[in-house]
């Protein structure tokens, strides 16, 4: 008797031949200038397919968080408009005024949200 670990491998093993030939048989039937960018658009696809489930599952929660960063905004903001405030004051004045509100929330946001 065989393995079943063995014998899964095979069966998975056969399954990727047989899905490559598929591919190949595709890619082959399509003119030669589209052959190139066929192989590359098949490879970018297993990539971006097989890399979804390695990747660890992360709440909702955080992926909301890691969109809008306040403090990162309120840095910007404040590199961009020190400057201003010297070249036209009112703009300047303005930005800065954002980053500052920007910046106290983002801090806030750090302390409540530990």
């Amino acid at each position: 008797m065989s393995d079943p670990a063995a014998a899964r491998q095979r069966e998975l093993d056969d399954k990727v031949e047989d899905l490559t030939r598929q591919i190949a048989a595709v890619i082959n039937n399509a003119g030669s200038e589209q052959r190139q960018d066929l192989r590359e658009y098949a490879l970018e696809l297993l990539k971006e397919e097989t890399d979804l489930g390695e990747r660890p599952a992360s709440p909702a929660s955080a992926r909301r968080d890691a969109a809008f960063n306040p403090l990162g905004i309120a840095l910007l903001l404040g590199v961009v408009g020190l400057p201003l405030l010297a070249l036209f004051p009112p703009v300047g004045l303005a930005m800065v005024f954002v980053a500052v509100l920007l910046g106290i929330w983002g801090v806030l946001a750090v302390i409540f949200q530990r």
